[in-house]
């Protein structure tokens, strides 16, 4: 019996259509939005990890019972070489059978006729016999023979009877064994069938939950883009004031190794090419994060992707990025100045260890770090 299904909300439509992806109104609005929308991301995201712990098991499920059908199948090769076997000894027993008959019916032949004669001749054929002997010594020889020819006649049609009888029980225990091979046969045949059947029913299933991951991943990527959009319009909504100025400052102070540059490379999770949007920065867990430059903290809090992530806004347009933080220092609203700490070095989200995803964005596009830092 399979496992109930896992139920499915697809809230693609209800959520798209709540919260229109054009740009336009209040950075408090527009985040209030883009949290709805990551709600809605987190939960897609819940159940395509259900759906693949799903797939896992019955893939499992499915191994197994393949493994089955091998082993039944195999079974059921070596039953039916050893019934092979047994047919060909039952055809060399009536093979033998017949021999014997044929061998018996010779030697009746013989016994008859040997007996047809004396019964004919009778006494007088014993007494010719021994009238015609040499002496006494001879005649006696000669009794004796006709006697000891005639027993062995008997003898010999006793024991190919024997044989025969021998045979024909064997016969009889081959074919019972070929019988009760049978039935095993047809058991096991019954039994493969039955687990083909189940494997190609869990194979259906498999089949089905493929196709709900697919469109699970296709909501999934459609409210990521409408994210990303309502973030572009929250950068486009920020402050209209200048940039503070200067070049930004090194925002992990003391920690220089680059992990992971900005631009194309292989996703380090799922090894797929795909574009990435800042610089890692590694750097040991709690190791304090601060801001590249004077500005207002737009948005802190939490991003399937990013983990517990800060937005500053630096004015003219220019915001950078922190994300993977352990910890948050710094809230919404509130300003900050070049080197003031603003979190700390984690790993939360979409990461494969301790460091600081760090962006810098011009009008809401991802751009060159390296190109902004001290």
């Amino acid at each position: 019996m399979f496992r109930k299904s896992i139920a499915f909300t697809l809230l693609m439509v209800t959520v798209l259509s709540l919260f229109p992806a054009a740009a336009g109104g209040s950075i408090a609005d527009l985040q209030y939005k883009q949290q709805q929308i990551e709600k809605q991301i987190a939960n897609i995201r819940k159940q395509a990890d259900a759906l693949k712990g799903e797939k896992k098991s019955v893939q499992q499920e499915i191994d197994v019972l393949d493994g089955e059908i091998r082993a039944l199948t195999l079974e059921t090769d070596s039953y039916e070489l050893e019934k092979q076997e047994i047919t060909m000894k039952i055809a060399e027993s009536e093979q033998k059978i017949a021999e014997l008959n044929n061998e018996i019916d010779k030697n009746n032949k013989i016994l008859e006729d040997r007996l047809r004669v004396m019964y004919k001749q009778g006494t007088s054929g014993y007494m010719e016999v021994i009238l015609n002997s040499e002496d006494l010594v001879d005649a006696l020889t000669r009794l004796d023979m006709i006697q000891l020819i005639v027993q062995s006649d008997i003898d010999l049609l006793k024991s190919i009877s024997e044989q025969k009888t021998e045979v024909e029980e064997l016969k009889v225990s081959q074919e019972t064994e070929r019988l009760e091979l049978t039935q095993v046969i047809n058991q096991l045949a019954a039994k493969q069938n039955e687990v083909e059947i189940a494997s190609r029913s869990k194979e259906t299933y498999m089949s089905k939950l493929q196709s709900n991951l697919a469109e699970i991943q296709r909501q999934e990527a459609a409210m990521e883009a409408q994210s990303a959009q309502i973030e572009k319009d929250i950068i486009a909504a920020q402050r209209a004031v200048e940039y503070a100025g200067g070049e930004m400052a090194w925002p992990v102070p003391g920690q220089y190794r680059v992990t992971s540059n900005f631009g194309g490379r292989a996703d380090p999770i799922t090894g797929v090419w795909s574009s990435h949007g800042g610089t890692d920065i590694a750097a040991p867990y709690g190791t304090a994060i601060v801001s590249a430059n004077d500005g207002v903290v737009i948005f802190a809090g939490w991003h399937y992707s990013y983990g517990n992530y800060i937005i500053v806004d630096h004015g003219g347009g220019i915001a950078t990025l922190y994300g993977h933080c352990s910890k948050l220092y710094a809230s919404k609203g509130q300003a900050v100045s070049r080197g003031e700490t603003i979190a700390a070095v984690g790993s939360t989200g979409y990461s494969t260890g301790n460091h600081l995803h760090f962006e810098v964005r011009i009008n809401g596009v991802r751009t060159q770090p390296m190109d902004y830092l001290k």
